[in-house]
C-alpha cells in the first residue's frame, strides 16, 4: 500500500495538519512520567489526542501512552531514525477524508528493513519477546492499519470511520 491509494481509500483526503515536532524546542513536563529525553513524547502527544479527538477519543490509550500505536511510532522515529538527536524534525501529517483519517510519522533518518523485521515478528523471533512493543501493538490493533514506505522511514496509520481494519504491517510498494 501506498500513501496515495490509502488516500483513495479513506475518500478525498485533505490534509489537516502538517506539522514538524523539534523534540528539544518541548520543555520539560513536571507530569511527564517518561524516560530523560523524551518529555518532549510525553507533551507533543498529548496534542495530537486532542487533535484527533474528534474521531479517536474511544481509543486514545491504544494510540498514546505506555505502548500506543502513535507513541511508539513518534518514539521509534526519535530514537531509531534520528538516535535521539533533539535537533532533527519529525514530519507529523493527518488527512481526513468521507470514510476515514491517514497518520503518516516521518523521520529523516536511514530508515530500517521493513520485510526483514516483519518476517522477524511473523515467526516470533526471540526480540519480539522482550523489545518490539511498536511492531506488536500494531500487528494486534483490530482497528488501525498501519504500513511502511520502503525504506522504513515513514510510518503510516489508516482509520476507517464505520469499520474495523485487518490490521497488518505491510510494505509499500512503488
Amino acid at each position: 500500500m501506498t500513501l496515495d491509494e490509502a488516500l483513495k481509500i479513506i475518500g478525498e483526503g485533505r490534509q489537516i495538519v502538517n506539522e514538524t515536532v523539534i523534540p528539544k524546542t518541548f520543555r520539560q513536563d513536571p507530569n511527564s512520567t517518561y524516560r530523560n529525553g523524551y518529555h518532549w513524547l510525553f507533551r507533543y502527544e498529548r496534542d495530537l489526542a486532542r487533535q484527533l479527538e474528534p474521531w479517536l477519543k474511544t481509543y486514545r490509550y491504544e494510540l498514546i501512552g505506555e505502548k500506543g500505536i502513535l507513541a511508539e511510532a513518534l518514539s521509534n522515529a526519535f530514537y531509531h531514525g534520528h538516535r535521539k538527536d533533539p535537533k532533527l524534525p519529525i514530519d507529523v501529517r493527518i488527512y481526513q477524508g468521507q470514510k476515514g483519517i491517514v497518520i503518516r510519522i516521518h523521520d529523516c533518518g536511514t530508515g530500517f528493513n521493513v520485510k526483514k523485521i516483519h518476517d522477524y515478528f511473523r515467526r516470533g523471533k526471540i526480540y519480539f519477546h522482550s523489545a518490539g512493543n511498536g511492531f506488536r501493538s500494531m500487528a494486534d490493533s483490530k482497528r488501525f492499519g498501519v504500513f511502511y514506505n520502503t525504506i522504513g522511514n515513514s510510518f503510516h496509520m489508516v482509520y476507517l470511520f464505520d469499520q474495523n481494519w485487518p490490521a497488518t504491517i505491510q510494505i509499500i510498494t512503488q
